[in-house]
């Protein structure tokens, strides 16, 4: 049995026993009722204690407000715990004093918007970490998971790293770069492919961050940008290779743009939704480097 002032030794996915470090207070930035009551969920079973949820209400600071904004709003205040305050502010400016009063001693970000600035990531006692759905220095930047399904990777990587004034570039404290991506990946898949990992390594990334752990420094010659979609991805050449236009069709399903994707036999337009590198029985076409089978469309 554990003594009330001993802390509880377990093995991680690395196959080393730790202490768990419990107990500290964290204010986590995110987006999404999902992933503040999954969070919410996993810091409180380790022992951690949820001080705040804060929220970026635009996507560049003190900026027009996206029109979906109270809906997205409304839905997160039906979800968080009943003596959990919601943190809303207009920009990075008020977030020292605001993030100050609850004297944090994380600030956990996931799919917060804005850069931090030093003043910010100077506020919790232990620094402020944050979830990256890469294998950093790989896809550093706002839509890893996008570049991952565009260039095929059967994998996608899951990185907990100290916030830095760079973006993505701060020292890695756990990371993970086997999640399988299936074929057919959908918004779902990939949730639950980070749910399932992230346990693990926010337990590993506190408990090093407790203990003064500085992190692994990245990489610098092995870096990649994941930057927002460009024009030119959602425009399919079907004389391309056999292998670029079949994850640009994954990446425009995954995106929910399959629509837009457009392909004319004998006078008739098809809207493509999937496709197959091997024979499945659907409309063979004929790329750069060999066939492509057509296995989902409707009229365009």
């Amino acid at each position: 049995m554990i003594g009330p002032h001993e802390r509880p030794t377990f093995l991680t996915r690395h196959g080393y026993h730790r202490k768990m470090h419990a107990g500290l207070r964290i204010v986590i930035a995110s987006s999404g009722a999902s992933q503040f009551e999954f969070l919410n969920a996993t810091l409180t079973a380790a022992g951690h204690v949820p001080v705040a949820y804060l929220v970026s209400r635009s996507m560049r600071p003190s900026t027009t407000l996206p029109p979906d904004l109270l809906k997205a709003t409304s839905s997160l205040v039906e979800a968080i715990p009943p003596d959990m305050d919601l943190l809303l502010p207009a920009g990075p400016r008020t977030l020292p004093a605001l993030l100050s009063a609850y004297q944090p001693d994380i600030l956990l970000v996931f799919g917060f918007n804005w850069r931090l600035p030093p003043d910010v990531l100077a506020v919790p006692k232990l620094g402020v970490l944050n979830v990256h759905p890469s294998a950093l220095p790989k896809y550093r930047g706002p839509s890893p998971v996008l570049w991952a399904i565009r260039n095929g990777d059967p994998h996608l990587g899951l990185t907990v790293h100290r916030m830095t004034e760079r973006i993505d570039a701060g020292p890695v404290l756990a990371q993970v770069e086997d999640l399988p991506l299936p074929d057919t990946v959908t918004s779902q898949d990939v949730w639950e492919l980070i749910k399932a990992a992230l346990p693990d390594l926010l337990n590993e990334a506190l408990d090093r961050a407790v203990r003064g752990d500085p992190g692994r420094p990245q990489d610098e010659n092995q870096a990649t940008h994941a930057g927002f979609p460009t024009p030119d991805w959602y425009t399919v050449t079907w004389r391309d290779s056999r292998h670029k236009i079949h994850n640009q069709i994954r990446l425009l399903r995954y995106m929910r743009r399959s629509e837009t994707t457009l392909f004319e036999r004998e006078g008739e337009t098809l809207s493509v939704h999937g496709t197959s590198l091997t024979n499945d029985g659907g409309l063979r076409i004929d790329c750069e480097d060999g066939p492509l089978w057509l296995t989902c469309t409707s009229a365009g």
